[in-house]
C-alpha cells in the first residue's frame, strides 16, 4: 500500500504495481467494507452544497495549478522538480548494476540491460522542446514496455504481495504539458518531463508544440474532467481513448480542445464536445456534494501503483480529486502530505488519533497520511473517522489481505483478522492530518 518512495521520490516511482485481478480482490471480506456505505455521498453533511472553500481562492489555487502544470514548457532542466541532471543520470546507473526477472521469472539477461542502456543515452547538452500528450501513456523509468522485477517472488505477487513493475514511473494524461529532453536511439521513445514525473514514453503519446499552440493552449480559459474514463471519439465517430477525471484542458464554447498530432509531428487541436456533467470550468466550486461526487467517480477502481494497467494508486487517486477544486498536489504520498498546512500526529498514541481527527479534520478537505499511504476523510460514522483510499490491502502473517480497490473503510480496516501483526492497522501508524487548502485548516504549516 506504500505510495512513497525515496531518493528523487518526487519525481521517480521506482515501484509500481498490477491492479488486483478480481479473484484476488474475492479472496478476503473485510468487515469495514460490509459496515460503511461505499459511496461518498453517503457522508454529506447536513448542508451539502455549503461551500468548504472560498471560490476566489479557489481561483487562487488554480492559477498555480496551472503554473505548475505547464512548467515543462518554460524550464531547460529539471529545477523546477527540485533536482538535476546528475541526479537523474545517478539514479538511472543504480538501475542497470541490479539483477531483474521477467514476468515470467527468469532471469533479465546482462546483455539486453546493456542493451537498453545503449538505447535510452540521454545528452544533457541538448535543449528540450515543447510537447504535449495526445494519447494516455505509461511513463517508463527505461525504454522497455514488457515489466521487470526485483525477484521471482516480485515477479509472481505470491501471497497477496504486490506485483512490482520496477519500470513503471507514472502515467500522462491526454493533453497535459511536457518537454521532450531525448529520443531513444531506436526512436521508438521519448524521455520527458512533465509537471510532476520524468521518465521515457512512446514515441507516439506525443506531438511537439510550437509557439501559437502553448499561447493557445495556456491563455484559454479551462475546463477538468469529472467523469472518470470519459470516452474520446474522433470526428469520424470512432473510439480513441479514455480520459481519466482530473485532467484538465482548455475549452472553447462547450468544448474541450484536445491536442492531436499533426503534420510533422506538431500538435494541433480538435474539438470535442463532452456528455453533459463529463466537464466543468476549472476549479469546479468545492462543496460537499461535488466532492462526494468526484469521490464516487473513483469508488471501487482497481489499485494500481504508479498508474498501473491505467489505474489508480493512494497518491493518484486523492491529486486527482483535488486537482478538480484547482489545488495542484506533489504525485507521492511523502510531499502531499507536505503542501498547505499540517498537523504532525507522530507522537500521539494511536489511542488519541481517532479523537483529534474527529475534531480537527474537516470532511473532504483532510488528508491522513501514513508512512507510504494517504487518504482523504470523509467525516464521521458513528463517531468514528471514515476515509476513502485506493489500498493494496492489510499486512497479515506472511503477506497481504488484499483489497485492491478504491473504498471507504474506517481507520481500523482489517482488525478482525485473525494472526495480524500487532500495530498493524491505518491508525497505528498515522503520523500526520493536513490541509492542501491551507486557509481552510485553520493551522499554521508544520
Amino acid at each position: 500500500m506504500n505510495c512513497n518512495f525515496p531518493a528523487l521520490s518526487v519525481i521517480i516511482f521506482f515501484f509500481a504495481a498490477f491492479a488486483v485481478t478480481p479473484a484476488d480482490a474475492a479472496a478476503r471480506k473485510f468487515a469495514d467494507l460490509e459496515r460503511f456505505p461505499q459511496s461518498g455521498s453517503a457522508y454529506l453533511p447536513i448542508a451539502p452544497d455549503d461551500p468548504i472553500a472560498d471560490y476566489v481562492n479557489q481561483v487562487v489555487y488554480a492559477e498555480e495549478y496551472l503554473r505548475n502544470h505547464f512548467a515543462p514548457w518554460y524550464n531547460d532542466d529539471f529545477s523546477y522538480l527540485g533536482f538535476t541532471f546528475e541526479e537523474i543520470f545517478q539514479f538511472h546507473a543504480s538501475i542497470y548494476k541490479k539483477k531483474y526477472y521477467s514476468s515470467d521469472g527468469s532471469e533479465f539477461p546482462r546483455k539486453a540491460m546493456e542493451a537498453l542502456r545503449a538505447n535510452a543515452f540521454i545528452d544533457p547538452e541538448v535543449k528540450p522542446r515543447p510537447a504535449v500528450a495526445v494519447t494516455p501513456g505509461d511513463v517508463r523509468v527505461l525504454p522497455l514496455a514488457s515489466g521487470l522485477y526485483e525477484s521471482k517472488a516480485a515477479a509472481s505477487g505470491a501471497g497477496g504481495r504486490l506485483k512490482l513493475d520496477v519500470l513503471q514511473n507514472s502515467t500522462i494524461k491526454p493533453g497535459e504539458p511536457a518537454a521532450v529532453f531525448a529520443s531513444s536511439k531506436d526512436s521508438d521513445w521519448f524521455f520527458i518531463a512533465t509537471g510532476s514525473v520524468v521518465g521515457w514514453v512512446r514515441a507516439g503519446t506525443v506531438a511537439m508544440a510550437d509557439d501559437d499552440f502553448m499561447e493557445t493552449y495556456r491563455y484559454s480559459p479551462h475546463a477538468v474532467v469529472l467523469a472518470d474514463n470519459m470516452r474520446v471519439t474522433g470526428k469520424d465517430g470512432k473510439f480513441l481513448y479514455n480520459v481519466k477525471l482530473g485532467a484538465v484542458l482548455p475549452q472553447e464554447d462547450g468544448a474541450l480542445l484536445l491536442p492531436e498530432r499533426g503534420t510533422g509531428g506538431m500538435a494541433s487541436l480538435w474539438k470535442f464536445v463532452p456528455a453533459d456533467g463529463e466537464a466543468a470550468e476549472f476549479p469546479l466550486p468545492f462543496t460537499p456534494r461535488s466532492a462526494a461526487s468526484v469521490v464516487d467517480q473513483m469508488m471501487g477502481e482497481p489499485y494500481g501503483w504508479g498508474g498501473a494497467m491505467g489505474f489508480r494508486d493512494c497518491s493518484a487517486a486523492v491529486r486527482d480529486y483535488f486537482t478538480v477544486f484547482g489545488v495542484w498536489l506533489p504525485r507521492n504520498s511523502g510531499n502531499q502530505t507536505m503542501t498547505g498546512a499540517r498537523i504532525p500526529l507522530r507522537n500521539t498514541l494511536s489511542s488519541e488519533r481517532g479523537g483529534i481527527i474527529a475534531s480537527k479534520g474537516i470532511p473532504f478537505a483532510t488528508l491522513i497520511h501514513m508512512p507510504g499511504h494517504i487518504m482523504l476523510y470523509l467525516g464521521l460514522s458513528d463517531g468514528e473517522p471514515v476515509v476513502f483510499h485506493n489500498t493494496w490491502g492489510v499486512r497479515v502473517a506472511g503477506g497481504r489481505a488484499v483489497v485492491g480497490r478504491a473504498v471507504v473503510t474506517s481507520l481500523r480496516l482489517g482488525e478482525e483478522i485473525e494472526g495480524r501483526p500487532a500495530d498493524s492497522l491505518l491508525i497505528d501508524s498515522i503520523d500526520a492530518i493536513s490541509y492542501p487548502m491551507a486557509d481552510i485548516g485553520g493551522v499554521s504549516a508544520d
